[in-house]
């Protein structure tokens, strides 16, 4: 999976190189804050996110301006995510606490607005949009009783974010910023039948440095 996301992130910048000038490519990386939103619709189940983990974030991205300081921005992310839940019900002792690492593939579908310039060759942007959400793989750290048996593969996420971007040369430019993408849809596909039906939402806090060309 990871092979085929590098494939994709390639494409981008090869086709990129092909585009007119309208169009800007370029690359980011960071590191990302995941954590987790839960909730239950029975009387009987307690359940809770349980902390938050550092994750990693890269990918490519093309810039389409279609008016002055207005642009489309998509591509395509790798983004890995944790989901750390703890569950009780009166039924089991002690409750269970699960840990699961996931893979995504993300592709950003933003709407990305640039002010004038704040100082010289440099400019704030501010972006927002929606990010759907190919979930690539899932691995259970914690191999005791099974709190989610399947989850979905396919997620969608709101996207707000800012930052700053500097101008380097005629065509080179440097940038970094914060983005808060917040899960729309329930992870869980399949659970374990012992609990009251639950549902686990994940969100995403990412900083993000890159280059354009």
């Amino acid at each position: 999976m990871r092979k085929t996301t590098l494939a994709v992130i390639f494409s981008i910048l090869f086709f990129g190189q092909l585009s007119a000038q309208d169009y800007n490519i370029g690359i980011k990386i960071g590191p990302s804050l995941s954590f987790t939103r839960t909730g239950t619709d029975g009387p009987d189940t307690s359940i809770e996110g349980d902390g938050t983990s550092i994750r990693m974030l890269f990918g490519a991205f093309v810039d389409i301006g279609f008016k002055e300081n207005y642009y489309f921005h998509t591509g395509v992310n790798y983004a890995s995510k944790r989901t750390n839940i703890v569950a009780s019900h009166p039924g089991i002792a002690n409750g269970l606490t699960e840990q699961y690492s996931h893979e995504y593939l993300q592709i950003p579908l933003l709407l990305k607005l640039y002010t004038n310039e704040v100082s010289l060759d440099t400019k704030v942007y501010f972006n927002f949009g929606v990010i759907p959400e190919i979930r690539l793989s899932t691995s259970n750290d914690d191999v005791s009783d099974v709190l989610v048996e399947n989850f979905r593969d396919f997620d969608l996420a709101g996207n707000i974010g800012a930052g700053v971007e500097k101008n380097l040369g005629p065509s080179t430019r440097i940038f970094g910023g914060l983005n808060f993408n917040i899960g729309f849809l329930n992870m869980v596909k399949d659970q374990n039948q012992s609990f009251d039906e639950f549902n686990v939402k994940s969100s995403l806090l990412a900083l993000e440095f890159g280059v354009k060309f």
